[in-house]
């Protein structure tokens, strides 16, 4: 089967549709055991060049964006559901194009093993605003802005991770 992206897909009995938001705890976290995301998509099949089995989806997580910006993107956000009926197409490309500075905030989370993503919980867009309130002690944002530094900085010196 060939990679394919899913929009919607049915995970643990909860339909992940995107634009909305959700709320799990991850087995397989590097920074952030309970992320709060909003889902983009689904990747799921084989890649045909090199034969690796994607099984993921991919969220903005909310607790990597900074803490003065949340209030705002989460506005913006719940502005383009309505403006899509609730039923928004978003895409890495779409993404890039439109909020630019969000890519960085993007996480890739593993479907398989199912035990890996446990008390997946759909948000109402009516509970966003408390959804910022309950992650505001929670900030990966100087994680992410380190993680980049170190990559830029073994990029312009030619140093390999080990």
């Amino acid at each position: 089967m060939a990679l394919s992206v899913y929009r919607e897909i049915n995970h643990n009995n909860v339909k992940l549709m995107s634009g909305h938001a959700y709320k799990f705890r991850y087995s397989a976290y590097e920074n952030d055991p309970a992320p709060t995301i909003f889902f983009i998509n689904a990747i799921r099949g084989t890649h045909p060049n090199t034969g690796h089995q994607w099984r993921l989806i991919q969220g903005i997580n909310v607790n990597y964006v900074p803490r003065r910006d949340r209030k705002r993107f989460v506005d913006l956000w719940r502005r383009e559901l309505e403006l899509h009926n609730m039923r928004p197409h978003f895409t890495w490309d779409k993404i890039q194009s439109k909020y630019p500075n969000l890519k960085n905030h993007i996480r890739r989370y593993m479907l398989k093993p199912a035990y890996y993503i446990r008390d997946l919980e759909h948000i109402p867009p009516g509970q966003y605003d408390d959804m910022v309130v309950k992650s505001w002690f929670k900030d990966f944002s100087d994680a992410t802005r380190k993680t980049l530094g170190s990559k830029l900085k073994r990029f312009f010196t030619g140093e390999r991770r080990r």
